[in-house]
């Protein structure tokens, strides 16, 4: 038996793996994903790094500015996409190193008591269980993902070229970061957002201050939009930052009777579930 279970192997799961092991608890990690979660594969890590290829490309267009003279900058997608890769890959394997003493189960669990996972038709009991699976993109029902024009955030990372024009649908953090980002590549972008201004929980001059810089930069902002009325067939790709939302499918909490609360998994102050023994951790609760 161990002492503790941990499902998922994002940030919230494996800090929380190497503090067990530090505390000398047997510990199991298990992920049918990647090592890393959200925000190594598919968030803050991949996303600053295409960033900062963009800031050298636009730096490289105003070189004469400087008094430097370079002849046509253009870009190498293929070579962008390669550096991304090669920084998630080392970072990846510099958490594995890390976790020599735990136990990594690279499938697929569920529970199936407050003591009890299973995986790959094997039981594996713990005294206690942590649920850190973090969260995925939030799909609207009239733009479904089809990973080909209607793309999610997870997809945007992934593109083998630069659209030509892109739709950015929902203007918050996630969709502002993606719009400023092929802006900068070359792309032909526009955001929409369905309320008045875009970055909607900020206060009121930040988001004055981003849509002025957008526009210097030719991206059309269009607030208070309704998806529905707006032509798709004139963008390329339509990119759905609306959000993300709790990854728990499959996990069997509802079996188990453990309470959400909006699709989320509620924690006390101590991040305990409703059932003893189990706990939960990260976008899966919802709770910074």
């Amino acid at each position: 038996m161990y002492d503790l279970v941990i499902i998922g192997a994002g940030w919230a799961g494996f800090n929380a793996a190497l503090r067990a092991k530090e505390l000398g608890l047997a510990v199991c990690l298990i992920d049918s994903n990647q090592i890393g979660g959200t925000c190594l594969n598919y968030g803050c890590i991949p996303t600053k790094t295409l960033i900062a290829s963009a800031k050298v490309f636009s730096l490289a267009k105003k070189s004469s500015n400087f008094g430097i003279e370079l002849d046509n900058p253009t870009l190498n997608w293929a070579a962008i996409q390669g550096k991304k890769d090669k920084v998630v890959l080392q970072l990846k394997q510099g958490m594995q190193s890390k976790l020599r003493g735990i136990d990594f189960i690279n499938l697929p669990a569920r529970i199936v008591s407050a003591r009890e996972v299973k995986v790959d038709g094997r039981i594996i009991e713990a005294k206690f269980i942590l649920i850190a699976t973090g969260s995925r993109p939030i799909q609207l029902g009239q733009l479904p993902f089809d990973a080909k024009k209607i793309i999610s955030s997870d997809d945007a990372l992934a593109l083998t070229r630069i659209p030509q024009s892109l739709l950015v649908v929902g203007g918050g953090v996630i969709g502002c970061e993606f719009a400023s980002l092929f802006s900068a590549l070359g792309a032909s972008v526009a955001i929409a957002e369905k309320t008045p201004t875009l970055l909607p929980t900020e206060d009121r001059e930040v988001s004055r201050k981003l849509e002025t810089i957008f526009k210097k930069r030719g991206i059309k902002i269009l607030t208070e939009a309704d998806v529905c009325s707006l032509d798709l067939e004139n963008y390329e790709k339509v990119l759905v930052c609306v959000g993300r939302s709790p990854q728990l499918d499959g996990l069997g909490l509802a079996a188990l009777g453990i309470e959400l609360i909006n699709n989320k998994i509620a924690v006390d102050d101590y991040l305990k579930s409703s059932l003893d023994n189990i706990y939960a951790a990260g976008d899966c609760t919802g709770k910074v």
